[in-house]
């Protein structure tokens, strides 16, 4: 077991921001993890688990607890049938991969998709119609309490970028049923799905792609659009030009920089629009 100190977080969120970890640990396996919690409890230490960490935002600040990335965790995938197993620390666009080059379809309108499996299925993390709870036939589990266990998909209360069972459990893997598909057919899909995402979304600089939920009856780019805040800057954070929904580093931003455009966003398009936008990203140690 292999425990790191004042390790920098900039490297393992994808805005490539963050402050600095007390402590910090890295596990492959379900068994490293629970030793690394066990660890934290007999210390009395706080921890916070991320996954690849393509929808946070960490604060500038010494983060004083044990931060236990799971990008390494399970990372394995295995076939059977119509069924594929992928472990948490899986990226989920290599899952998808997989799937195609194993003749099998369903995933394809998530190609591009930053992050881990687990994390995917944290969120029911999602784009062009298709959700990641719509393929998840189990979900296993590790509880607060050091318990392995296994929720079904039709149960784990998937819904918009949330997903129930998760709560203050940890994904561990998920399995996931498609359909039998043709290779040349999801691989043309995938191409012309990765292209459109190239197409709308600033891929050129770190963000944590879309910032703000979508509002009922709304889209938040066009409300941001509208209000004519493409392009706003604060330090090195700033709204892209190509799509409102996201902010991105242009270039030295720090947490505090990108949390405060955010949250001029907010107050500018409550005052011009009405709308309430409510944050996708989540916030560490503000």
């Amino acid at each position: 077991m292999k425990i790191y100190e004042n390790v920098s977080l900039k490297n393992y969120t994808s805005y490539r921001t963050g402050g600095t970890a007390k402590f910090f640990a890295v596990p492959s396996t379900t068994d490293e993890l629970v030793n690394y919690l066990k660890w934290a409890e007999k210390n009395s230490i706080e921890h916070f688990i991320m996954g690849g960490g393509c929808n946070l935002l960490i604060s500038d600040q010494i983060l004083d607890r044990l931060v236990i990335v799971l990008s390494n965790l399970n990372r394995h995938i295995l076939k059977k049938h119509k069924k594929i197993y992928a472990g948490a620390g899986v990226l989920l666009d290599s899952m998808i991969v997989y799937t195609i080059r194993s003749y099998m379809t369903g995933a394809e309108n998530m190609s591009g998709i930053p992050g881990t499996v687990g994390g995917a299925l944290a969120m029911n993390a999602g784009a062009f119609g298709t959700e990641i709870g719509m393929l998840t036939e189990e979900i296993d589990l590790l509880g607060p309490d050091g318990s392995v266990f296994t929720v079904k998909g039709a149960d784990a209360g998937f819904s918009y970028r949330r997903t129930a069972a998760v709560g203050s459990n940890i994904v561990l893997g998920g399995k996931f049923l498609l359909e039998e598909g043709n290779r040349a057919e999801s691989e043309a899909l995938r191409r012309d799905i990765l292209r459109r995402r190239a197409s709308k979304q600033p891929l050129e600089y770190p963000s944590c792609g879309s910032v703000f939920k979508r509002p009922e009856g709304h889209y938040a780019g066009e409300l941001i659009e509208r209000c004519g805040l493409k392009g706003k800057r604060i330090g090195g954070a700033m709204v892209s030009e190509k799509h409102a929904n996201f902010i991105v580093n242009i270039g030295g931003a720090t947490g505090s920089d990108i949390k405060n455009l955010i949250e001029e966003i907010k107050l500018i398009v409550l005052k011009e629009t009405g709308v309430q936008l409510e944050e996708e990203v989540k916030y560490i140690g503000f």
